[in-house]
């Protein structure tokens, strides 16, 4: 026999062994020794708590004398040593570790097992978990019930008061701004500085093409399964329609509330802050134009690649359908209907026309249209004129019937206003 004969057998002798341990080992185990010991600490545990439910507060001085004698500058100090200390041995070692792939190969073989042990775990607790509805929503309300929702408003509220605090804080220390804008700013600053910047833009630039990626294989695989599709349609609607009810709900509520909430909620509107709204639309509109001004055509550009891919057929179609359908379904309503009838929209005019009247001076509208025209240019606005009326009359009379049918329907609106403007005086009012 070879020595590497020997030494394979040797190898598999101590493999048989060690596993002929852990069997052993394992065979020996008592687990109901161990749940007698659990259970003795149980039973124990209550009856000291029922004996004396005070023990941790009555332990509570020596805490205090342990705290009140602990130098806490040292202390900070040794754990800043020992983290230094582990900081660097964990460095050597990542060190060590990464100059060999083979090490990095099996540290990072090992991750799939864990997962995959986990990922069982986690569907054997599932699969026991298949309770009666009943059940299972009894134990989660007695959880909800049972949690001490008293002390957990408390917290928040100390929360909330510690943020307020910091907040105050940091105008104090800032003075007349913010000290948190220089402490920020300084931090960005230095973490810029250190930062690639080309590459953490193309690795997010990565991630996303990634995403895209994989949403685009998720919409290839439901799409070969009409179940998949019927399953991925019923949950979009189902979420829509909650989204819808709670919207719809709010709105509700707030309809009906009395009218002293809503002047508080006026009272409030009045310190939105408009004018920097107004601000900022007027930034991006200066922004906008700036941007037109250095890239000229840029926006040409960009419409008409946007617009080549559409088929304006099927647009034309589409439009027509839907409004259409708008029609249809704006006749069907009862009130729209009724609302679009002659007589509704006759009193709607006159109430227009009466509101007008009231707020219209006697020649204001002469006065504006006149000083409209005096700064317009004639010669543009005589231009303008016959470049379309030349070029309305060229078109319907391009044709000679085009041109009869142009005439005749004007001849017939002539004769009849003329018809009508005679027999005014005869009708009785």
């Amino acid at each position: 026999m070879s020595a590497e004969d020997a030494g394979k057998v040797k190898g598999e002798s101590s493999t048989e062994e060690m596993v002929e341990r852990l069997r052993e080992s394992l065979s020996g185990y008592d687990g109901t020794g161990l749940a007698e010991r659990i259970n003795e600490f149980s039973i124990m545990m209550m009856a000291v708590f029922k004996d004396n439910p005070e023990l941790a507060a009555e332990a509570f001085p020596a805490i205090e004398a342990a705290f009140t004698g602990t130098d806490f500058g040292k202390l900070r100090e040794a754990v800043t040593a020992l983290l230094g200390y582990g900081a660097a041995g964990a460095s050597k070692a990542l060190e060590q570790v990464l100059v060999n792939p083979v090490v990095v190969a099996n540290l990072v073989g090992m991750l799939p097992p864990v997962i995959n042990g986990v990922l069982e775990v986690l569907a054997a607790l599932v699969d026991n978990l298949d309770l009666p509805p009943e059940i299972l929503a009894s134990a989660l309300f007695n959880v909800l019930s049972a949690i001490d929702a008293e002390t957990l408003g408390h917290d928040l509220s100390g929360i909330s008061r510690q943020v307020i605090l910091l907040h105050a804080g940091n105008y104090i220390l800032g003075g007349d701004e913010p000290r948190f804008r220089a402490v920020f700013t300084d931090f960005m600053e230095r973490l810029l500085d250190n930062l690639d910047r080309d590459a953490a833009s193309h690795a997010l630039v990565a991630l996303l093409e990634d995403a895209e990626v994989a949403a685009a294989v998720l919409v290839d695989i439901v799409s070969r399964d009409p179940r998949a599709i019927d399953t991925v349609a019923w949950t979009l609607v189902e979420l829509t329609n909650v989204a819808t009810r709670v919207v719809s709900n709010m709105l509700d509520r707030a309809a009906a509330w009395p009218e002293e909430s809503l002047a508080i909620l006026g009272k409030e509107g009045r310190v939105l802050d408009t004018a920097e709204m107004g601000r900022a639309l007027n930034s991006f509109v200066t922004y906008a134009l700036r941007l037109r001004e250095a890239n000229p055509g840029l926006h040409r550009e960009i419409y008409t690649h946007a617009l080549e891919p559409v088929d304006p057929e099927s647009l034309e179609v589409h439009l027509r359908a839907v409004a259409g359908d708008l029609v249809s379904a704006a006749t069907d309503h009862p009130g729209i209907s009724k609302a679009l009838e002659p007589e509704e929209v006759g009193r709607r005019v006159n109430e227009a026309l009466a509101g007008f009247n009231s707020v219209a001076a006697p020649g204001a509208v002469s006065d504006y249209l006149k000083r409209m025209f005096s700064a317009i240019d004639p010669g543009e606005l005589e231009a303008a004129i016959k470049t379309l009326g030349g070029g309305l009359v060229d078109a319907l009379f391009a044709t000679a019937r085009t041109g009869r049918s142009v005439l005749r329907a004007a001849a017939s609106t002539a004769w009849k206003l003329t018809k009508n403007l005679f027999s005014l005086p005869m009708k009785k009012t």
